[in-house]
């Protein structure tokens, strides 16, 4: 069903790795950010294999595993062919260590002759899902969305829009980060296995829950003016309440002005919506969790949000919400599956 959120896209798989444990509860708690001292929590050869990983940048290492993970979960991209089926990574800081190391080796250890062969191959940020792509047969097409906080959540967008346009019939979203040189950052991967829900359906997959992701943009030069501010507030918040009924809303925001903005539009459709019920009571609001009041360099606190919120999934809906200080604003609503009725159930009912 499409809407003011997009295409929805069943979800039959979930993967997350993460320092904190590979449960997306508990990734979603720590909210990606890697804890001090723990570069080293992750061994390729327990969760993939004692050959051919070694080498791998840690961000392909994450994603690949967390991909596997969504796999044994459920999803099942070689339900089709491989050149229907479609890739899209998100990342931000996922190769920013490999690039420091790579930089300092061609400015002052004698040039590019001296990279090593198994890391030159990621000289560019959209070569890291590579590998993920040979292994999984993921042949449809490969993307790399790289930008702070919001990528996980714009794949998810520009992925509804490939399945919609029939580019591919299944996609796999994998989010990977490694913390940048110098900072702590954000650590691990999580990955999504989506394709329609008939197809999902058809096969007779189990289905987590559906999302429906949007992309958008405001200009900073028109949050300048309290007209334009004013005006950004109540696009937002028209999109926001594009969704009937109680739902919670969680917020993955950096503390600048398009943050503000957004939490406002928040705020602004809470308020619109909220009507008394019948005996008189107030209604119950639409809840927002509280601001994230650091920056991040990743896009896993979205998207850890996004595979918890899948996982628990409920009659009521839940929104995540992220934006950065550019303009980038991003949101998922994540909904509970429909009871499937198959044609015997159907018989069944009728008699």
């Amino acid at each position: 069903m499409n809407g003011p959120y997009g295409q929805q896209l069943a979800v039959t798989g979930v993967g997350v790795v993460s320092p904190w444990g590979d449960g997306p509860g508990t990734a979603h708690a720590a909210r990606g950010t890697a804890p001090a001292g723990n570069g080293d929590w992750f061994d390729h050869r327990d969760r993939l294999g004692p050959r051919g990983y070694k080498y791998l940048p840690a961000a392909a290492q994450y994603a690949l595993a967390a991909a596997r993970a969504a796999l044994a979960d459920g999803g099942r991209p070689d339900a089709v062919p491989d050149h229907r089926r479609g890739l899209l990574l998100a990342t931000n800081a996922g190769l920013a260590g490999l690039f420091d190391v790579m930089d300092t080796t061609v400015a002052e250890d004698g040039g590019a002759a001296r990279l090593s062969p198994a890391t030159a191959p990621y000289f560019a940020v959209n070569v890291l899902g590579n590998r993920l792509a040979a292994e999984l047969g993921l042949r449809g097409f490969a993307l790399t969305v790289a930008n702070e906080r919001t990528a996980a959540v714009d794949a998810l967008a520009t992925g509804a829009l490939a399945l919609a346009a029939g580019r591919c019939d299944t996609l796999l979203m994998a989010a990977a980060e490694e913390p940048p040189p110098g900072g702590r950052g954000e650590q691990g991967a999580a990955a999504l296995a989506l394709e329609p829900l008939a197809a999902a359906r058809a096969r007779g997959a189990g289905v987590h829950a559906l999302v429906a992701a949007r992309s958008l943009f405001l200009p900073l030069r028109a949050l300048g003016s309290p007209a334009g501010r004013d005006g950004a507030v109540n696009r937002l918040a028209e999109v926001l309440a594009a969704v009937p009924g109680p739902r919670t809303v969680h917020l993955d925001l950096d503390g600048s002005a398009v943050s503000e903005t957004v939490a406002l539009a928040v705020a602004r459709a809470a308020a619109g919506r909220t009507v008394p019920p019948p005996g008189g009571a107030t209604a119950e609001p639409r809840r927002a969790q509280p601001l994230s009041p650091q920056r991040g360099a990743g896009c896993l606190g979205p998207a850890f949000a996004v595979a918890h919120a899948v996982t628990t999934a409920r009659e009521e809906d839940r929104i995540v919400v992220t934006a950065d200080g550019a303009g980038h604003v991003a949101l998922v609503r994540i909904s509970s599956a429909p009871a499937h009725h198959t044609q015997e159930s159907q018989h069944a009912e009728t008699a």
